[in-house]
């Protein structure tokens, strides 16, 4: 008994306080609609984010992973090393729930082969990995 009554008193109210709009109101003329220019304001930062990024293709690669710890450990693990002379770069990516350091940007197993012999002689635990690696920063495009 209650919801027939709601639903009578709910459409009855739409009803009464409704607008009537006429079809004029709705139709926009071609005249009434003027071409323009969109102009678009962003952030300095946004912009220069922008610019880094750039040219950046992610492609199908091998990197070598050499750590996997805490966000403490990785960022301490990467700057070591970046120090240590070889001439890699080395990125630190989150795996859940903990933080891993790999290194390289190889564009075939063969290339990461090469760095990977000089790794392990250095960090034991050191395994390839399939990953995708920035194109713009490949070992073979820095000789």
């Amino acid at each position: 008994m209650r919801l027939p009554f709601l639903t009578f008193f709910v459409f009855i109210s739409l009803l009464l306080f409704s607008e009537k709009i006429s079809a004029s109101e709705i139709i926009f003329s071609k005249d009434s609609i003027a071409p323009g220019v969109i102009e678009f304001e962003t952030p300095s930062a946004v912009d220069s984010l922008e610019h880094r990024m750039r040219g950046r293709v992610d492609i199908k690669g091998y990197r070598i992973q050499v750590f996997l710890g805490s966000y403490a450990e990785a960022k301490n693990f990467r700057a070591k090393f970046l120090t240590n002379g070889i001439p890699i770069p080395a990125y630190i990516q989150q795996n859940t729930p903990d933080y891993v350091v790999k290194v390289g940007d190889f564009r075939n197993l063969l290339e990461a082969n090469r760095y990977f012999s000089e790794i392990k002689q250095q960090y034991p635990g050191a395994f390839i990995v399939a990953d995708k690696i920035e194109s713009t920063r490949s070992v073979r495009s820095s000789e």
